[in-house]
């Protein structure tokens, strides 16, 4: 597969084209809602390692003024977030503590549902840690997962199923972070697949902190009679790619490996490309060029418009251009917002003519 470069026409038509099919699908997303605090260090990974040891070897101490910011976090919360943005009904099932349910409250999007979850846990934390490293920006993050650690599918009720059924799409996220995770997606999907509606996604972040694990995960759950989609960055492609014996590095023969090995559609974005591979079809395209503010929930924003850009109906290509738009519109933010339908014709436009 090789990248086919974007053209002013297609962008133009595809701005043109969500602008005329917007639909308001109801997206059910699960389980986790982070208070994330984003430490913006300002400087090179190796500067960062110098300082520290430092501090440490004068008996502590202060690593100076570094901006800071609390923002909402959590692959589930920030991906309802961008739906809701698009122009998605979502609906929002976690659990976390009465003081985590206020602050969802203030820091959501007023139209997402959050009549399914439950205060009376803990709240999930994370320091994100953003510097440079090998000439891009990356993040290092330290969690706390709170409720989330053991959320499973004893702790939804069977009014919760009821509405998980009415869905268009169920969607589970950081399977990494939830050790109930591989139980949950198993019984959720299979609850919804009995109903015959919902088409389900999962993204499970990062899953090298439980290697052991990924065999199980993959045997109960990543087949096709539970799972239609599954997206993955260049680093979980790889790992999954392994389990199923697989010992190529480049990202793209892993997810390729995976749709054929399992039967599900695999969606794979990166900092330079994002691609789909199905059974019918396969697409490969090229990131948007923009000024790089944030990477804390970049890949959010891009399922995000993965998934809305699925429920339009788009092509492959045209719903990987969407998702690359929603993501570059979200990382290059001012104020780390995420955009909507109007503001994402507009980017695309906007795109469109920087190629002429």
């Amino acid at each position: 597969m090789r990248i086919e470069d974007l053209s002013p026409e297609e962008l133009e038509n595809l701005a043109h084209k969500i602008l005329k099919v917007k639909k308001s699908p109801t997206i059910s997303v699960m389980p986790d809602f982070f208070l994330d605090r984003i430490v913006s260090y300002g400087s090179s990974l190796e500067s960062f390692l110098t300082d520290v040891k430092r501090i440490a070897e004068q008996g502590g101490g202060s690593l100076g003024f570094r901006k800071q910011s609390l923002i909402r976090g959590g692959n589930a919360a920030n991906t309802a977030s961008a739906l809701a943005r698009l122009g998605a009904r979502v609906k929002l099932f976690l659990k976390t503590s009465h003081i985590g349910l206020e602050l969802l409250k203030m820091l959501m999007p007023i139209d997402v549902d959050l009549s399914r979850v439950r205060s009376d846990g803990e709240l999930s934390m994370t320091v994100a840690i953003e510097l440079a490293h090998r000439g891009r920006l990356c993040n290092v993050m330290i969690s706390d997962p709170g409720s989330l650690a053991h959320y499973g599918p004893g702790e939804l009720s069977e009014e919760d199923y009821i509405e998980l059924s009415r869905s268009d799409y169920v969607c589970i996220f950081n399977w990494t972070s939830n050790l109930e995770g591989t139980k949950l997606a198993e019984e959720v999907f299979r609850k919804i697949k009995a109903k015959g509606k919902a088409k389900t996604f999962m993204d499970t972040a990062d899953p090298s902190q439980r290697r052991e694990e990924i065999p199980e995960l993959v045997e109960k759950v990543f087949k096709p009679t539970l799972l239609d989609a599954l997206g993955v960055n260049e680093n979980e492609a790889r790992w999954y790619a392994s389990a199923l014996g697989c010992s190529a590095e480049d990202p793209l023969a892993c997810a390729e490996e995976l749709q054929r090995s399992l039967g599900i559609r695999v969606d794979l974005h990166t900092v330079e490309y994002s691609a789909t591979f199905s059974s019918s079809e396969r697409s490969l395209v090229p990131c948007f060029k923009v000024k790089t503010l944030r990477v804390t929930g970049a890949g959010d924003a891009w399922n995000a418009g993965n998934i809305y850009g699925w429920a339009l109906g788009l092509s492959p290509r045209e719903r990987l251009i969407l998702a690359n738009a929603v993501a570059a519109y979200y990382i290059s933010s001012l104020h780390g917002e995420h955009p909507k339908i109007d503001d994402v014709a507009r980017f695309l436009e906007e795109q469109a003519r920087l190629l002429r």
